[in-house]
Parts: C-alpha cells; sequence; structure tokens
C-alpha cells in the first residue's frame, strides 16, 4: 500500500509543476509587449502616399499655370491696322457700262484674293481677272448678276483652286472683323449700296454693293471700294457698315442676313 501511496503523490507533484509551467508560459505570452512599427513598414506607407499628393498638386500647379500662360499669350487685336491691298476699280478702264456696273463682288473677291497671292497685276490682266471670273459665275451659277455671299464663296473657292480658301461669319461682329484684318484676312462685305452714303457714286447708287474692308482705326473701316475710280483706302463709319450690311435678297435689300466673305491663305 506505501508504494502506491508514493506514487500518487508523485504523480500529483508531477503534475503541478505542468500546471506550473503552463501558467508561467502563458502569463508571459499574455503579458508580451506588441511590436511597435518599424520604419521598415507604416511610415514607409506614408511617405509614399505623402509623394503621391506631393506629385498631384504639382500637377494641378503647372495646370494652373499653363491656363495662365495660354491667357496671356491670346493676342489683343490693334487699335489700328492696314492691309496694303492694290486697289482696282469694278471698271478699270472707267468703262461703266452694264456689264462693269455689275462688277462689285467680282472685283472685291479679286482685289482680296490677288492680294493674297501676291500678286499686283497691270489693268489690262486685272481686266482679263474679272472677266474669267464673270464666265465662271455664268457657269456655276447662271448668272453674274447679284449674287449672294454663299454663291461668291463658292465661286471664289474654284476659282483660286485651293490657293486661297474663304468663310462666311454670320453676324459678325467689329471685334470679329477687326481680328480677321488683324490677322492678314481681307473682309468682302455685302451693302445696302444706297444707304452708305459714298458721294461719288452715280445717283442714286447701287442698290446692292460689295466692297473690301482692308483696315480699321477708332472710329472708321477703311475700304477699297470698288465702286468708284475714287475708291482707294476710302473710309465708312464703322456704325454705316454694320447697320448697312446686308446678303443680296431679291425682294428686299434690307431683308438680307448680315455676313461677311473672309479670305485667307
Amino acid at each position: 500500500m506505501a508504494w502506491i501511496f508514493k506514487r500518487t503523490i508523485f504523480s500529483i507533484a508531477i503534475l503541478g509543476l505542468l500546471f506550473c509551467a503552463y501558467f508561467f508560459l502563458s502569463a508571459k505570452k499574455t503579458t508580451r509587449p506588441q511590436e511597435t512599427p518599424t520604419a521598415n513598414n507604416i511610415p514607409v506607407q506614408t511617405e509614399r502616399e505623402k509623394e503621391v499628393k506631393i506629385e498631384e498638386k504639382k500637377g494641378e500647379e503647372a495646370k494652373t499655370i499653363s491656363a495662365e500662360k495660354n491667357e496671356e499669350t491670346v493676342p489683343e487685336i490693334p487699335s489700328k491696322f492696314l492691309l496694303q491691298i492694290p486697289f482696282y476699280s469694278q471698271a478699270p478702264f472707267g468703262n461703266w457700262d452694264k456689264v462693269h456696273e455689275e462688277m462689285c463682288e467680282e472685283s472685291s473677291v479679286l482685289n482680296a484674293g490677288l492680294y493674297l497671292l501676291g500678286e499686283k497685276p497691270s489693268k489690262d490682266a486685272f481686266e482679263k481677272e474679272l472677266m474669267s471670273f464673270k464666265k465662271l459665275e455664268e457657269k456655276e451659277l447662271g448668272d453674274y448678276k447679284s449674287n449672294t455671299v454663299a454663291e461668291i464663296k463658292r465661286v471664289t473657292d474654284i476659282y483660286f483652286g485651293g490657293k486661297i480658301s474663304s468663310k462666311i461669319i454670320n453676324d459678325p461682329t467689329l471685334a470679329d472683323i477687326e481680328a480677321e484684318v488683324a490677322s492678314g484676312n481681307p473682309v468682302v462685305a455685302p451693302l445696302a449700296g444706297r444707304d452708305i452714303g459714298n458721294p461719288n457714286f452715280t445717283p442714286p447708287g447701287p442698290v446692292y454693293h460689295m466692297l473690301v474692308i482692308k483696315g480699321y482705326d477708332a472710329q472708321n473701316f477703311i475700304t477699297n471700294d470698288v465702286g468708284t475710280r475714287k475708291g482707294e483706302s476710302y473710309t465708312y463709319k464703322k456704325d454705316v457698315i454694320m447697320k448697312n450690311m446686308h446678303d443680296w435678297n431679291a425682294q428686299d435689300i434690307h431683308l438680307g442676313a448680315k455676313r461677311v466673305l473672309v479670305l485667307y491663305k
């Protein structure tokens, strides 16, 4: 019996030691301090995020600077400007017959177009240009008399064969016209001819008229008014041109829309 008792005591002692060891290890694991973040994990992530934010900020600042530069580089329209366009009237030799009385559209386009091409023909050569343009109008439009801005544009584009271009501006403002002229682009304007007050016209003046706006100053448009031999650099008040700008309308010229034809290279 004694040996059984000793064995029991021994077993209890062993179990006690095991229990104490387990308790000690558990307590040590529980109280072990948490690892402090090192410089190799979270701080690195934070620095990267900062770099991204800095790059994004730089990008936004660059966009702002670029936009400001674009605004600064928009050219201002000068207060006055003049294109040195040689003058040719619609009757180069002063022959105001029924044909030449109708040549204001053709002559205005040729004044502008030949200037853009750098050509300065003689009167005889210009007369031949007029007749060639007239012939093309008759072929393309059926007639050369009193054609609309759109019709004149069509013939102009064919006549110059891509050497120069043209565009129509509907309801142009003063700034639109001045900007085109200052960019080197002559502006051909259709008008109610009897309302613009040119004293050089044979009374009562043309119902429908075209001329070239080649310059401007604070108060005036400077034109090549092909409807008179005295039309070189002829000035009109800006409000006179703007008020009486009308495309061709067979019913009533005053019903014609406000638009211009711009020629450019």
